[in-house]
């Protein structure tokens, strides 16, 4: 029997619809969206680490900084490490190639490859530094070609490329041979006010430069004398020429240039001013170009004064230094920013880790309430990372390994929090003894005896243990300035004992009860509050680390 030809086109075109339809329902059905809970070990520690896609999707602005951040001026971003200075810089490279601008985004730790602004310490700073201004500049000039060459980039002007040339130029070898030969008679008092001459001016010229002088004695006092200066070959940069090729190329430019250099502190501290001064000169007179710093406060060396000039930058003049991350999230100053803030940050983080499928809680309130099990608990994990990014998820993920794959609850936390403050930076304090020793000492004496977790100290007081200690996270600054009533003259700063060092003391008699000495509290707003005999109370909770110094100075005779 044969069947019409109709009959085969009707069964293939229910088998393409059927074929189709399954298609597109595949299309659309969704992979089951990811749980908070099971994304937690995927969170990256370091913002490097993350895509600019995963950058931006995590980024919480801060509210007191985001609209510095926007504006046009050049800053210095403080903040120690885990801070979240370099996500400031990714979000802002990010952000600024979104509205139409240009970034260029420079990690300094990949500057000075040949080792010779480390390492050749025969060479003078100012030689080794020339190295350094010129890996800089070679650095800006791949960041712009990139910018240029890029199939979707809008900077298509042809006078580019010549620009970027010249720009290679203003870094040039120029060597150094020159030669004096003179002879004649002089004195020797005469002869050695030459040897003088001639040895300031090898020092003028830098590098290698060595000045030689040959004298026989004739007759009398007086000598016959043959100079000579010679010298090795040494980098120059014309910073004339740089200003004015960056200002060149910055104005062909249809949208604004931001240079954005992360990791200043890993430069060599003697080396950082001339780089400093370099920026000073030839880089923030340019209307058009905004540069921004990341760095460590107490590792960093923005200007240095000789005898007669200055060699850097000076903060709050020549660029602004209005930004320091360590101000803002600790739990004991302001407790419900902090938590918000951290919420947010963890929210944020998993949903970009959750990727296309999504996160299936839809709000910081819901990922603390599915991973937690109390909020209490949650709060417990801000207070201990004392206003760190970094400590914060590292604690996070150590506690949830702990739960496996239940809530993680407060003693997770707390076990958590000393096993990361015994791995982290406990062991950075065995290299330095007498900074362990001081931390002991502070823990005898603000949390031992006076139930506290923190202290004041007078803003004068420059200890370089305390500033190591601080920049190692041990220390937190609660309040940089807070002057007693009855005694205006003097201000203190807020000094804040780590989470790590007394987690094991919680639920013991000797659980620091009080922030300050009893009286002293924090009001919300992160402002001091004392009773009416406010400076008793204020010396109660005061420091005296010449006790400790004069301790350290007889356990050492």
């Amino acid at each position: 029997m044969c069947l019409p030809a109709c009959w085969f086109e009707g069964i293939l075109q229910k088998m393409i619809r059927k074929a189709v339809g399954m298609g597109l329902l595949d299309m659309f059905r969704k992979a089951p969206k990811k749980n908070a809970i099971d994304l937690l070990q995927q969170i990256s520690k370091r913002a490097e680490d993350l895509t600019p896609e995963e950058q931006a999707r995590s980024f919480v602005a801060i509210r007191r900084i985001d609209g510095a951040l926007k504006s046009r001026d050049s800053r210095v971003i403080f903040g120690r490490r885990g801070t979240g200075k370099t996500h400031i810089l990714s979000y802002m490279a990010t952000a600024a190639t979104s509205r139409g601008d240009f970034a260029c985004l420079i990690d300094l730790r990949t500057l000075g490859s040949n080792n010779s602004i480390y390492s050749d310490f025969s060479l003078s700073p100012s030689t080794r530094a020339t190295t350094l201004i010129r890996d800089l500049l070679s650095s800006i000039h791949d960041r712009i070609l990139e910018i240029f060459t890029d199939p979707q980039s809008k900077l298509d002007d042809r006078r580019i490329p010549a620009l970027l040339d010249r720009l290679q130029d203003c870094v040039r070898t120029v060597v150094v041979t020159e030669t004096q030969e003179t002879r004649g008679k002089l004195s020797q008092a005469e002869a050695a006010r030459l040897q003088t001459g001639l040895e300031a001016k090898a020092s003028l010229i830098g590098g290698n430069a060595k000045a030689s002088m040959n004298t026989e004695i004739t007759s009398g006092d007086s000598a016959e004398w043959e100079t000579k200066i010679t010298g090795k070959p040494r980098l120059s940069v014309n910073m004339g020429d740089a200003y004015t090729i960056l200002n060149n190329i910055s104005s062909v430019f249809p949208g604004r240039l931001l240079i954005l250099l992360d990791e200043w502190s890993s430069l060599p501290e003697e080396l950082q001013p001339y780089l400093a001064d370099f920026i000073r000169r030839a880089i923030l007179p340019i209307q058009n170009i905004s540069m921004h710093i990341a760095a460590i406060e107490y590792r960093s060396r923005f200007r240095t004064d000789n005898a007669n000039d200055r060699v850097g930058l000076e903060l709050g003049s020549d660029i602004a230094a209005d930004i320091n991350l360590d101000d803002y999230f600790v739990y004991d100053v302001s407790p419900d920013v902090a938590v918000q803030f951290f919420g947010e940050l963890l929210y944020k983080h998993l949903v970009a880790f959750a990727g296309d499928a999504g996160l299936a809680e839809d709000s910081a309130k819901a990922v603390i309430a599915n991973i937690f099990s109390q909020d209490r608990v949650f709060a417990e994990l801000v207070r201990a990372s004392e206003g760190v990014a970094r400590d914060f998820i590292n604690i996070l993920q150590l506690a949830a390994m702990r739960s496996d794959d239940s809530k993680i609850t407060m003693n997770e936390v707390r076990t958590a929090a000393k096993d990361w403050f015994e791995r982290d930076k406990q062991r950075n304090l065995d290299s330095r003894q007498n900074a362990q020793e001081l931390l002991h000492w502070i823990r005898d004496e603000v949390i031992g005896e006076k139930k506290a977790r923190a202290f004041l100290l007078n803003v004068s007081v420059s200890n370089q243990l305390i500033d190591f200690l601080f920049d190692e996270r041990v220390l937190h600054i609660a309040r940089r300035s807070y002057s007693a009533k009855d005694d205006p003259g003097v201000r203190y700063r807020v000094w804040k004992v780590d989470y790590g060092c007394y987690v094991d003391l919680i639920n013991t008699v000797n659980n620091p009860t009080s922030f300050l000495s009893h009286g002293i509290i924090f009001s919300p707003d992160g402002d001091l509050t004392v009773p009416d005999d406010d400076y008793r109370a204020v010396r109660r909770a005061i420091l005296d680390i010449a006790a400790f110094d004069k301790r350290a100075s007889e356990a050492g005779q």
